[in-house]
């Protein structure tokens, strides 16, 4: 049987809009007890109503740009 998620409160809501461009969906739902799915439903709901949630700040980096830019500093070494 599958675990109840906690209801989402007012404090969650702005939690998740202050720090959602900073953090990731997993990270944000460890720290409030809820899943990321809820985190994520948070979000929708919120530009669903015309809010402005941030999108993410580049988080990951492309690998193969990374490698490129090694290089770069190899040949100026």
């Amino acid at each position: 049987m599958r675990k109840r998620s906690r209801f989402i409160t007012v404090d969650d809501v702005k939690f998740v809009y202050e720090n959602y461009a900073k953090m990731s969906a997993s990270e944000i739902a460890e720290v409030l007890g809820i899943s990321k799915f809820q985190v994520n439903k948070i979000v929708n709901e919120l530009r669903k109503r015309g809010i402005n949630v941030p999108k993410k700040i580049g988080r990951k980096v492309n690998v193969y740009d990374q490698f490129i830019e090694m290089l770069k500093k190899e040949k100026k070494s």
